[in-house]
């Protein structure tokens, strides 16, 4: 009878660990479900976001090279400029120079001249 007793004990904590196990297992298999829902749902909300991102590089990039075509193009012209300034201040000033020059001489001629004549 013992045995029978031991017997009877055994199965019913295999029965109660059977029906826990399968317990388990449900949750289990509730539990993966729900994330493969949550992964698809990740994953649905963020290849548009992957690809508006991928879109606003792109635009990026050819703004980007749009800005440094301008940025090339206004040192150019900051050169030109530079250069063409140098030329029309050398045009400009040289012969306000050689004016004042050619004053200062004739200024100077003139007091020698008049220094002799009250000699």
């Amino acid at each position: 009878m013992l045995l029978t007793l031991i017997s009877f004990g055994a199965s019913v904590c295999a029965a109660i660990a059977a029906i826990v196990s399968l317990a388990t297992t449900r949750r289990t298999k509730r539990l993966i479900k729900h994330l493969e829902r949550a992964i698809v749902t990740i994953r649905d909300e963020t290849i548009p976001l992957i690809r508006d991102a991928k879109g606003n590089l792109s635009a990026t990039e050819t703004e980007l090279g749009k800005l440094e075509t301008l940025i090339d193009s206004t040192t150019v012209a900051t050169n030109l400029m530079g250069k063409t300034s140098r030329i029309a201040l050398a045009t400009v000033t040289n012969p306000i120079v050689e004016a004042k020059s050619l004053s200062a001489g004739i200024k100077q001629a003139f007091l020698v001249f008049k220094s002799k004549k009250h000699k």
